[in-house]
C-alpha cells in the first residue's frame, strides 16, 4: 500500500501549492480564529485517507492510541448530540490547538478557508467565499479562480485504484473521530 500513499503525499503537495497560491494573491495567512476548521464538521469519503492517517498513528505509544479513542467517542457524543447548546468540540487529532497529524491531514482540511469555485462539467459552476477568518482580505481583492474539481478527480481516481487494490467495494463517510475508532 506504500506506493499509493506515496502517490497520496504528491497529490497533497500539488494541494498545498495550489491553496499557497491562491492564499498569497489574498496576503491570507491561517492564524486560527475561533471558528477554525479544526471545529468545522467535514465527512471524508476516501479509504485512502483513513489507511493513511491510521498508518500514521499505528506506532504511537499505546496510552497515545487510548487517549486518541477516547477523544473520537467523545467527539462524536458531542456532534451528536441533541443539544444545541454544547459548544463545537475540535477535531481529536488536535493537540492544544495544533493537528498532531498536519502534514498528513486529509484533502478536505488542505483545501479548506481559501474562496473556490467548483467547475463540475454540465453543471452551474458554484462558488464558495472562503472562511469567516479571511473574509475581509477575500472581499477586498479581485477573486483568484481556485477550482477544486481537478483534485477531487484526482483523489477520485487514486481511491478507485486503491480500493481495487484492497478490494473494497463499498463507499466511506466517517469523520476523523469515525476513523479513530479504528486504531
Amino acid at each position: 500500500m506504500e506506493q499509493f500513499f506515496k502517490k497520496l503525499e504528491l497529490l497533497y503537495i500539488a494541494m498545498d501549492k495550489a491553496f499557497d497560491k491562491a492564499a498569497l494573491h489574498y496576503k491570507f495567512k491561517c492564524n486560527g480564529c475561533e471558528d477554525n476548521c479544526c471545529k468545522s464538521f467535514f465527512y471524508h469519503h476516501t479509504f485512502i485517507e483513513k489507511d493513511y492517517i491510521l498508518s500514521k498513528i499505528k506506532n504511537f505509544p499505546k496510552d497515545d492510541k487510548k487517549n486518541l479513542k477516547q477523544k473520537a467517542d467523545l467527539y462524536l457524543e458531542t456532534i451528536f448530540s441533541d443539544n444545541k447548546n454544547i459548544k463545537r468540540p475540535l477535531c481529536p487529532l488536535n493537540k492544544n490547538n495544533l493537528c498532531i497529524l498536519y502534514n498528513e491531514r486529509p484533502m478536505i482540511c488542505r483545501l479548506h478557508g481559501i474562496p473556490h469555485h467548483l467547475g463540475i462539467p454540465g453543471s452551474k459552476i458554484t462558488q464558495n467565499p472562503g472562511c469567516d477568518a479571511g473574509a475581509l482580505l477575500f472581499n477586498s481583492t479581485s477573486y483568484y479562480s481556485f477550482d477544486r474539481i481537478p483534485y477531487y478527480k484526482k483523489m477520485a481516481e487514486l481511491e478507485k485504484q486503491y480500493k481495487n487494490a484492497i478490494g473494497k467495494t463499498e463507499k466511506i463517510k466517517q469523520t476523523i473521530a469515525h476513523m479513530l475508532l479504528d486504531i
